[in-house]
């Protein structure tokens, strides 16, 4: 199976940590649509999560209709995908030897 993975990277010096999320995410679905993407798969912040579909109805505006891009939240051990960005992104997040070995399997880092 081919996987695409492009880590989103925020700073929250200026903003709060949801701000930067909901930042990232905007980014992250104009990317998809350039992508022609048909799902987007979040891992559920359980209450959080309505700040997601707040944004993602934002920056989809008039588009749903328009494009077959879907999103929806799930628990993490619903969805195998989701295990490879958790990885990822740890590993990453972790640095030294971890981030190196992540390095092999990240496309692209944006800093939206």
């Amino acid at each position: 199976m081919e996987v695409t993975t492009i880590l989103y990277l925020g700073s929250c010096t200026r903003k709060t940590e949801e701000e930067t999320r909901q930042k990232c995410l905007e980014r992250a679905v104009a990317d998809l649509l350039v992508k022609n993407a048909h799902r987007f798969v979040l891992d559920s912040r359980d209450h959080r999560d309505v700040h997601d579909r707040r944004t993602l109805q934002r920056a989809l505006g008039y588009r749903p209709s328009k494009t077959e891009l879907t999103y929806e939240h799930l628990n993490s051990t619903a969805e195998p995908l989701l295990w490879i960005s958790d990885a990822v992104g740890w590993c990453f997040g972790a640095g030294g030897h971890w981030r190196r070995k992540a390095g092999l399997l990240i496309d692209a880092i944006i800093e939206p």
